[in-house]
């Protein structure tokens, strides 16, 4: 994050939305800038509700000109397939990761990218896929979210490339039981980092609720913010850089 030592969000409780180990890190970071954090994981991430493509494709994993992942959790359900130094060492193709968070799930099985897009955008990655290296005839496995937009397979498909959608993990939101709303009185902000948290929050607090105790808003990137807005609430701060410090270098003091 961009100065850190005159930064500081005391004062300011945090209500954040991911799954409980995602949250980790980022309480950590607010924490340390003066923050109080609550956490309220609104999403789970889940086995697809079909395994039989990403098997069939692990089967082949050796036909693969490139390999794209779009979330650490995608690299995590993908290695978890593979399973084993056998069949790692199938692997022939390159690496694509759409952020630095990607790159380093990745780098920890022991591979790393052929390229991270200058902005860490899905529809970046294509761009620059096809930008850079040219993608006819090259055989393509996204390797994402059963819910992921299908925006870049399109993009790989107009430019001649042979892509293998394999769903890797879904996302599921969380509705919870016997949730004491009043817990929005104590909350000044709330941050979000995808479009799968913006409905979870939604799916248990009411827009007007959120509204009416004017809880600043901040959004991971322009896809989760538009989310935000689709459901007729207001992004206070959106990151230019879709990390955790991004995210917490955006929001204002």
């Amino acid at each position: 994050m961009s100065d850190k030592s005159k930064k500081t969000l005391k004062g300011r409780t945090f209500l954040i939305t991911r799954t409980v180990e995602g949250n980790k890190s980022e309480k950590e970071k607010l924490e340390k800038l003066g923050a109080r954090v609550i956490e309220l994981p609104l999403i789970e991430i889940r086995p697809p509700s079909n395994h039989e493509k990403i098997e069939k494709a692990v089967r082949k994993i050796g036909d693969f000109d490139w390999i794209v992942f779009t979330s650490a959790n995608g690299v995590g359900a993908f290695f978890s397939k593979v399973n084993g130094e056998k069949r790692k060492a199938e692997i022939r193709a390159k690496f694509a990761c759409v952020g630095s968070e990607t790159q380093k799930a990745l780098e920890a099985q022991g591979f790393k990218p052929s390229l991270v897009p200058s902005e860490f955008l899905t529809l970046k990655l294509g761009q620059e896929l096809l930008s850079r290296f040219g993608m006819k005839g090259k055989r393509v496995l996204l390797a994402r979210a059963e819910e992921a937009n299908r925006e870049i397979g399109r993009l790989l498909r107009n430019a001649g490339a042979i892509v293998v959608e394999a769903p890797v993990y879904s996302t599921a939101t969380r509705k919870i039981k016997n949730l004491n709303k009043k817990i929005l009185d104590q909350i000044t902000d709330i941050t979000l980092t995808s479009p799968s948290t913006v409905k979870g929050l939604v799916s248990n607090f009411t827009p007007d609720e959120i509204k009416s105790k004017n809880i600043r808003i901040h959004c991971i990137g322009p896809i989760t913010a538009e989310s935000v807005r689709k459901e007729h609430l207001y992004p206070n701060s959106t990151a230019s850089v879709h990390t955790i410090d991004g995210l917490i270098d955006s929001i204002n003091i």
